[in-house]
């Protein structure tokens, strides 16, 4: 009798189990393919306003207002936009969503700058490399007498040390130099390539970096660019950097 009750006692206890079970999955299913759908096609649709150019806060508020959540905000350099402005948004502005929609938003950090750093006492070339390692350009370069420094080192630098500059920024030089060892650099402008090296080997100067540039106005191999300016005094063999036209 003991051993009956025991079987009969586990046997209820299993189908008891087994229904809470399948009561369990049923009402799962019940709420994945029946109430959520229902509750989020019941969700009004919204325009999906622009916040492009918009400030971060501003942005989210908007949205928010619309029934929106935004989800995640991200940061790049942008030149576009000033830092804390929206300048990427998805979904895009205009597109037809329902509320309660995750947003995803990416804010300028502005524009990419870097620490200028000290360039006295180099070289003009070692000023050079070290500023095309940066991203930035040699600009207008000047001399000024042999009291102050070894002659060809450099002197002054604008701007100074230390200041924060956009990438491809341009950089002036002063050069302590004897102007007996300077040359001016000629004016090569919308002349040929071959022309222009004919001119910097007359001013005993030596032809630097040749960047070809996509142009439809002038024909290919014209000079668009020089670096640095006409006129600029630098010391002998300085390599010139040329901008040439080119129909690629």
């Amino acid at each position: 009798m003991k051993a009956y009750l025991q079987e009969f006692f586990r046997s209820r206890w299993k189908r008891t189990l087994a229904i809470v079970s399948l009561t369990a999955i049923g009402a799962l299913i019940l709420l994945d393919q029946v109430i959520m759908p229902l509750a989020i096609h019941s969700r009004r649709t919204v325009t999906m306003p622009s916040v492009i150019g918009m400030a971060q806060e501003h942005a989210v508020a908007l949205l928010n207002q619309q029934g929106l959540v935004v989800q995640d905000i991200q940061q790049q350099y942008d030149s576009t936009q000033p830092a804390g402005r929206v300048v990427l948004q998805s979904p895009y502005p205009g597109a037809t969503v329902r509320q309660g929609r995750r947003v995803y938003l990416v804010v300028s950090r502005g524009e990419e700058t870097v620490a200028l750093p000290s360039l006295l006492g180099m070289t003009l070339r070692e000023a050079q490399v070290a500023l095309i390692r940066l991203g930035l350009q040699l600009g207008n370069v000047q001399t000024t007498p042999c009291e102050l420094s070894l002659p060809g080192g450099i002197v002054e630098q604008i701007p100074p040390p230390g200041a924060r500059v956009r990438i491809g920024s341009s950089v002036a030089l002063v050069l302590c130099q004897d102007t007996a060892q300077t040359v001016v650099v000629p004016n090569v402008l919308y002349r040929s390539r071959e022309e222009a090296e004919s001119l910097l080997a007359e001013a005993e100067l030596a032809l630097g970096e040749v960047v070809l540039q996509r142009d439809g106005t002038f024909a290919p191999g014209t000079v668009l660019r020089q670096e640095p300016a006409a006129g600029s005094r630098v010391p002998r063999s300085t390599p010139i950097r040329l901008w040439v036209a080119s129909d690629l």
